[in-house]
């Protein structure tokens, strides 16, 4: 199973570390993603493949498993995004 979401969401935040929410409870018309701290470049994950490799994670303990392009893998930043309505 592919890691990469089928399509990027409209419009997104960036999780806030000091909250609690883990990947089963982002809700199904959100997307997870991750910026990275280094080259700055955007991805979105698929989420049951993230669930399937790692399992249900705090979403500020992602930041350290994903790994960008450009080989970061520290201080990447977590997005939660939107699908359209």
């Amino acid at each position: 199973m592919r890691l990469k979401a089928p399509f990027p969401p409209s419009t997104y935040i960036e999780h806030n570390p000091a909250m609690y929410n883990t990947i089963k409870g982002l809700q199904e018309w959100e997307v997870l993603g991750a910026r990275c701290s280094a080259c700055g470049r955007i991805g979105w994950l698929n989420k049951d493949a993230v669930l399937a490799r790692w399992g249900d994670q705090y979403l500020m303990n992602l930041r350290s498993r994903f790994r960008c392009d450009c080989g970061n893998r520290t201080d990447n930043v977590v997005l939660i995004g939107r699908l359209p309505q």
